[in-house]
């Protein structure tokens, strides 16, 4: 659980706690506790929100993986038809894309796993992999005769 939403349930508890205490009027107990049952409303919201936000990055960044081992089985057949002299560089160039990609699947495994409150920090990760995936990819294609 986030520790953000924790700590706003804890404000909101003490607040009404505090216009309880206070002996305050019941319109003022009754303004109190919508405070409290709005805060909660909110929290739920976040959360929610949140779990969307990462089902959709997961999902995409998913795509894009797939996507990529598709172009890296098309490569990895115009390598087999190159030149004996030029092949053994590109399947060493082939060889650390597929690590990458390797890598970049890691990630993806990992944002599953994630926690609503760390998936930030995992989805920089894999955006920076994935862009690395990327680079290396069209590096690769632009050897290719």
């Amino acid at each position: 659980m986030n520790r953000g939403w924790l700590a706003a349930g804890a404000v909101s508890v003490v607040v009404a706690s505090l216009v309880l205490w206070s002996g305050m009027t019941a319109e003022s107990t009754a303004s109190a506790e919508k405070v409290v049952k709005e805060t909660q409303e909110a929290i739920e919201a976040t959360k929610e929100y949140t779990a969307q936000q990462k089902e959709a990055f997961q999902r995409k960044a998913q795509e894009e993986l797939t996507a990529i081992r598709r172009k890296i089985i098309g490569l990895r057949e115009k390598i087999t038809k190159a030149s004996e002299s030029t092949r053994a560089d590109l399947q060493k160039s082939l060889n650390e894309l597929e690590k990458k990609k390797d890598g970049v699947k890691e990630r993806v495994d990992e944002l599953k796993g994630a926690t609503d409150a760390k998936w930030h920090e995992v989805r920089e990760g894999m955006n920076n992999a994935m862009n690395e995936l990327k680079h290396s990819y069209h590096k690769l294609l632009s050897h290719m005769p």
